[in-house]
C-alpha cells in the first residue's frame, strides 16, 4: 500500500509546486534578530511583496514539537508564529554560532546554546500582516498561521543547511523531510488536522461559499479548506485524507483575516482557544513585563500566552480585516 503522506512529500518537491526555500533557489539566508531595534525613518522602509522570502529563528525547544505536530494547550501551536521575522535576503549565510552572535541570540537571557540553528522559511504573501519594519530589515507579526509550503531548515556549525520539515497546510500539518527523530518529532504523523475551538486567521469566499484558508503554496495563491460538515466540491484535491483546493487570490469573492480581541486586566489580548471554564489568550501589546507580572508565560521570545477564566475577559469582539 502506498503511503499517502509520502506521496504528498513527493508532490511537494515535484513539478508545479512551490519552490524550495533553500540556498539553491532563494537569496542567501537571513537570520532573525531578537533585540527590538530602532524604527526606520519613513524613507528607508523596505517594501515587502507577496514573493518576498521571510525567515524566523525557531526556539530550540520548539523544533521537535513543530515536526511532531504537537499542540501544547495554552502554550504552543505548530501551525502559528508570532514575534520577529526578517527578509531572507538581508543577512548572508554563516555557521550557526556566527549567526547566533550576529543576531544577538547570545545576549538573550535563557536562549539555549546549541550547535545547530533552526529557521522557518516562508513567503510574505500579504505585506499587511507585518508590523512597521525596523532597522536591519526586521519585521514583527502579532500572530499568523503559517503559509502552506513553509519549510523548517537546520543550519549546523559549518554553515551547512538541510531542510528537515515541510508544512503542507493546516489540515495535513508538518511532514518530516530529514532523518528520523525520537521523541515528539515522531509522535503525530500527518495528516494531523488542526481544528481550533475559535475560528481565526485567514478566511475566504469562493463561488459563494465560505472557507478557512492558508496562504500559499505559491505567492498569489491560497489553499481553501472546507468548514466542518461542509462537503468539498468536485474540484477539491484529496491529499493524505484532507480535501483542499489551491486557487489564485484574484478568483476569490473575499479574503479576510479574522481575530477575536478584547481586554484582560487592562491588557489587549486575542482569544485563540476556549475551554469550558477558561480561555486561552495571546497578548498583542508590547509591555512584556506587565504581561509576565500578571501570570502570562513567555512561550517564545517576547511572545506571551496563558489560560484565564472567561469571566476576566471584557469587550471580546470579532475583528475582520479585508485583504482584498
Amino acid at each position: 500500500m502506498t503511503d499517502p503522506v509520502a506521496g504528498v512529500v513527493a508532490d511537494q518537491s515535484g513539478a508545479g509546486k512551490a519552490p524550495t526555500l533553500g540556498p539553491e533557489r532563494a537569496p542567501s539566508g537571513v537570520r532573525f534578530a531578537p533585540a527590538p531595534p530602532p524604527l526606520r525613518v519613513p524613507g528607508q522602509v523596505c517594501a515587502l511583496t507577496p514573493d518576498t522570502a521571510m525567515q524566523k529563528v525557531v526556539l530550540p525547544g520548539l523544533v521537535e514539537l513543530t515536526l511532531g505536530n504537537v499542540v501544547v494547550p495554552g502554550r504552543f501551536d505548530p501551525h502559528r508564529i508570532s514575534g520577529f521575522v526578517m527578509r531572507l535576503e538581508d543577512v548572508p549565510p554563516s555557521s550557526s554560532s556566527e549567526l547566533a552572535r550576529r543576531l544577538g541570540l547570545d545576549q538573550v537571557a535563557g536562549w539555549p546554546v546549541t550547535d545547530d540553528l533552526y529557521v522557518l522559511r516562508f513567503y510574505a504573501h500579504s505585506p499587511q500582516l507585518y508590523i512597521a519594519p525596523f532597522e536591519c530589515g526586521i519585521y514583527q507579526v502579532d500572530l499568523i498561521e503559517l503559509p502552506a509550503g513553509t519549510e523548517l531548515w537546520r543550519i549546523d556549525s559549518q554553515g551547512d543547511e538541510q531542510r528537515v520539515g515541510a508544512y503542507l497546510n493546516r489540515r495535513i500539518g508538518w511532514v518530516r523531510t530529514g532523518p528520523p527523530m525520537l521523541g515528539p518529532a515522531g509522535w503525530n504523523r500527518p495528516p494531523a488536522p488542526l481544528w481550533p475551538t475559535v475560528r481565526r486567521g485567514l478566511v475566504a469566499g469562493y463561488r459563494g461559499e465560505d472557507f478557512d484558508a492558508d496562504f500559499g503554496p505559491r505567492p498569489g495563491e491560497v489553499t481553501l479548506h472546507p468548514l466542518p460538515g461542509q462537503q468539498p466540491g468536485e474540484d477539491f484535491i484529496d491529499q493524505a485524507g484532507a480535501c483542499t483546493l489551491p486557487v489564485m487570490i484574484g478568483e476569490l469573492d473575499f479574503l479576510d483575516v479574522v481575530r477575536w480581541c478584547g481586554g484582560w486586566h487592562g491588557l489587549p489580548v486575542e482569544l485563540v482557544d476556549t475551554e469550558p471554564e477558561c480561555a486561552v489568550i495571546h497578548y498583542i501589546g508590547r509591555n512584556g513585563p506587565r504581561a509576565a507580572d500578571l501570570g502570562l508565560a513567555e512561550v517564545d521570545y517576547r511572545v506571551w500566552r496563558g489560560s484565564v477564566p472567561h469571566t476576566e475577559l471584557v469587550d471580546v469582539a470579532e475583528q475582520r480585516v479585508a485583504l482584498r
